[in-house]
């Protein structure tokens, strides 16, 4: 079974994305469609690829993942907490959305029973929080 991702967004972490999943063969998960928003800038793969209508990624049942890696924090919001509603999973990079509406997309995860992964818009994806979350749990009990 491979997971299948929708993403959002192809700078250069979405191109990066794109290039290690279609490079690697153990990796189980493959990018169904990549949502942008300029339709005149070139891309260094076929333009089947992509789509400029978000609700495409969003609305499509056989996509398992949401990845958004773009800039706006109010469009990031608006297709985070869309995705969630959906019941499919979120990965998020974007720091200032989440700094902005974390309290809000936390209840929507808990109420829909979705991941919300947000390790990627700390510390350069470096996974401190994972690390501090079984460093400090074990932590607390020992004492």
């Amino acid at each position: 079974m491979s997971i299948k991702i929708g993403l959002f967004g192809f700078g250069c972490v979405g191109q990066g994305l794109y290039d290690v999943l279609s490079k690697t063969s153990g990796i189980k998960a493959e990018i169904i469609k990549i949502c942008v928003k300029d339709k005149n800038k070139q891309r260094s793969i076929d333009s089947s690829n992509f789509t400029f209508d978000k609700n495409e990624l969003l609305y499509d049942d056989s996509i398992d993942v949401i990845v958004e890696l773009i800039d706006s924090a109010d469009e990031a919001f608006e297709i985070v907490s869309t995705a969630l509603k959906n019941g499919k999973a979120v990965v998020t990079a974007n720091k200032k959305m989440l700094a902005e509406h974390f309290e809000e997309l936390y209840i929507l995860q808990q109420e829909n029973k979705v991941p919300l992964l947000y390790e990627a818009s700390v510390c350069a994806s470096i996974p401190i929080i994972r690390t501090l979350e079984e460093y400090y749990d074990n932590d607390l009990w020992i004492r």
